[in-house]
């Protein structure tokens, strides 16, 4: 892990070691609510082929994105990132804004899931410079929490993070990334997620998605019981040009449970849409 100064702290993130490219395209990935940068296949975080022998990443994962620079990082007050947790989406999109101009990103494809894709649309919306295209997984332009997650969160934290876990991953996923996934939502804290989750409650750019102007991707799944697929699907439409995929047999974190099908539309849509 490295860090990186933005303001009056760090910001944690990883590099797969690949050098930059002459069209300047880089991937910067953007964890969503309570997660870190290593909730992100390692097969995307490193170019290493060992790494896909461990057994983290399905075997038929085929590198499709090992060609470009790829950027994860932990948000503010997150994993090994400095400063504190943010209430709202708007203040994270700042702290990733000020990543990619402090790395001095050409050509940034920001990929979020679920609040990162709050964050990349976010980023999109303000016309940020540094952002070539968006790719929303798990996304919405308006997430919706309700107040018996907030209060769960406030007053019940280990079973509500348990809730949480229970309907964010399709049923036949493997229970190590479910395990994982949790005890990485309870190592950050209930101060952390709670935000989180507060920044989710007050997100909504529904009515802003016609001023988007760069490429965006959307993938989304049948089993997403946190981000519907219809949800996603109807920005999709909103977004002028957006590729919509919709994943089958598929939960909520659909870069995990689908890593290789991902990547290929990852990679689909760099060719397609931003001359990689």
């Amino acid at each position: 892990m490295a860090l990186i100064s933005i303001g009056d702290h760090d910001l944690s993130y990883s590099h797969n070691g690949v050098d930059p490219r002459e069209d300047g395209l880089s991937l910067v990935l953007v964890h969503g609510a309570g997660c870190t940068e290593l909730d992100w296949p390692m097969a995307w975080r490193s170019s290493n082929d060992m790494t896909r022998l461990m057994g983290l990443t399905p075997k038929s994962h085929g590198g499709q994105l090992d060609n470009f620079p790829i950027y994860v990082l932990a948000l503010p007050g997150h994993g090994k990132s400095g400063g504190t947790s943010l209430d709202t989406v708007d203040a994270y999109a700042d702290a990733v804004g000020s990543f990619l101009d402090a790395l001095e990103l050409e050509r940034a494809l920001v990929v979020g899931h679920s609040m990162g894709a709050a964050i990349a649309l976010t980023l999109a919306v303000e016309h940020h410079p540094r952002v070539a295209g968006i790719a929303l997984i798990g996304g919405s332009s308006r997430l919706v929490v309700t107040d018996a997650i907030l209060d769960g969160l406030q007053n019940h934290f280990e079973p509500t993070i348990d809730n949480i876990v229970k309907y964010s991953w399709f049923k036949n996923t493997g229970a190590f990334f479910k395990e994982k996934n949790r005890q990485r939502a309870l190592d950050a804290g209930q101060e952390v997620v709670y935000n989180d989750f507060l920044a989710c409650s007050r997100f909504n750019l529904s009515k802003r998605l016609d001023e988007v102007e760069v490429p965006a991707l959307v993938v989304a799944s049948d089993n997403d019981r946190m981000v519907p697929l219809d949800a996603s699907r109807k920005m999709a439409e909103a977004i002028d040009g957006a590729t919509f995929v919709g994943l089958e047999n598929c939960g909520h974190y659909q870069h995990i449970e689908q890593t290789s099908r991902v990547a290929d539309e990852l990679a689909s849509f760099l060719q397609a849409k931003l001359g990689a």
